[in-house]
């Protein structure tokens, strides 16, 4: 065996070997960074809602407002919320830890509202 080479080689013939291989690593490594960075972005992606869909959405979501509306032991004018796919997004502020667990508990009974992300918050000095 050669120094540097495979038996039955010339170092050209090794030094053109080795830089063919390299050559395929990296062909080989960005395939597999672009392979997964179009995979990674179409599940990110989501799908389309559907009319029926929207309409479910803005169904649930006056639904809520109506309940929040409605009730008699919490006062609201700062709770926002944003329903899509079924996933309701309660957002703004409540004066105490009670309305902001009722806020809640009312979103999961609204019909079309499959889950609820709460951002909350419990806004003790009054207003802001």
């Amino acid at each position: 065996m050669e120094r540097g080479g495979v038996s039955g080689m010339s170092r050209r013939a090794y030094s053109e070997f080795r830089a063919s291989r390299s050559w395929w690593r990296t062909i080989g490594s960005a395939v597999t960074c672009t392979g997964v960075a179009v995979l990674a972005a179409a599940c990110a992606a989501d799908p389309p809602r559907t009319l029926e869909q929207q309409q479910s959405d803005i169904n649930a979501m006056k639904e809520f407002y109506s309940r929040l509306d409605s009730d008699q032991n919490y006062y609201y004018p700062h709770v926002t919320i944003r329903v899509e796919n079924g996933v309701a997004h309660l957002s703004g502020y409540v004066w105490n830890a009670q309305a902001l667990y009722h806020a809640k508990d009312l979103a999961n009974r609204v019909p079309g509202i499959t889950s609820v992300v709460d951002t909350l918050e419990v806004e003790r000095d009054g207003l802001r």
